[in-house]
């Protein structure tokens, strides 16, 4: 996963995610504009709507955003994201009598991005050295 930073800006992508591109989109659709941790319960909810690849995807662009900018998953906002063709995945499958064939399989490339807020850490009250104290 490819995990991308700009003020304000988070964006996760991965290249090779085994869905389809159709569902991929309903998903991203279903969740543009909600908070991070909302957005990433209601992907990873068991039932019809659930959908592990784009919530892999949310999770690590939360994940980075905590981690690197100090912004809470319930401050972060999905914006929307991208889906498109990803890079063939080409794999062995084995076969009988020591036999072998390829398998490539297509894949849909998933890209979320997340609106942080910008912190900012402020030390000591209104500039004077008697807040320290």
């Amino acid at each position: 996963m490819e995990i991308s930073m700009e003020p304000g800006l988070v964006t996760a992508e991965t290249p090779q995610a085994r869905i389809d591109p159709g569902a991929a989109i309903r998903a991203l659709d279903r969740v543009q504009g909600m908070v991070g941790a909302k957005a990433l319960a209601v992907l990873m909810r068991p039932g019809p709507g659930t959908c592990e690849p784009v919530a892999r995807v949310l999770q690590g662009a939360l994940a980075a955003a905590a981690d690197r900018l100090g912004a809470p998953p319930g401050l972060c906002i999905v914006l929307g994201g991208e889906v498109g063709d990803g890079e063939p995945m080409t794999r062995v499958r084995r076969q009988a009598h020591g036999l072998a064939t390829w398998i490539t399989t297509e894949t849909t490339r998933i890209r979320v991005e997340l609106q942080v807020p910008t912190l900012r850490v402020l030390r000591g009250g209104h500039g004077s050295e008697e807040a320290l104290r």
